[in-house]
């Protein structure tokens, strides 16, 4: 074997060693995926410069989060943020859920910009299926709560 292709794999060792299990975990397995039919709150988040977008999914009896999915048509790092924080919330109270959101927003911060994008489509699509539950709770008609992303997933190649 070339001594390139020997430095190729062995970064690729080395990459793979500094993600922790439980991220390859979510990566491979999601969990919480898909839609649900007797959503109580629905909310999509949006990243319109790349036309990428992830949805939420919420049913709760009490105050109980019994119930919350997700789908996205983004990247992988959108499918292991849905699928760690659905899994982190689920079965919780709604109170602590929406301040579990809130803290792992604050979180990101030290990510790299496109993580952080990404992660915030799950976590602005929390945030819309919140605001659809109330609005239906008051009467009002929608089929989801839209929020679009401030940020962008694209990254310029100078900053990758």
């Amino acid at each position: 074997m070339s001594k390139a292709k020997d430095n190729q794999l062995q970064m690729r060792d080395e990459d793979i060693r500094d993600v922790s299990e439980e991220v390859l975990d979510h990566m491979m397995y999601p969990r919480n995926y898909g839609v649900m039919d007797e959503a109580q709150g629905v909310g999509m988040g949006v990243d319109k410069n790349n036309g990428e977008f992830a949805m939420v999914y919420i049913h709760l009896v009490g105050d109980i989060l019994n119930a919350i999915n997700f789908g996205a048509n983004a990247c992988q790092d959108t499918v292991v943020a849905g699928s760690l924080f659905t899994e982190m919330v689920k079965g919780d109270t709604f109170e602590n859920a929406k301040k579990a959101a809130q803290l792992m927003d604050k979180q990101l911060e030290g990510a790299p910009k496109k993580q952080q994008a990404c992660s915030r489509l799950i976590l602005r699509a929390f945030d819309g299926a919140v605001i659809n539950r109330e609005n239906r709770q008051k009467g009002i008609e929608e089929e989801m709560y839209k929020i679009t992303l401030k940020e962008t997933c694209e990254i310029p190649d100078e900053e990758q």
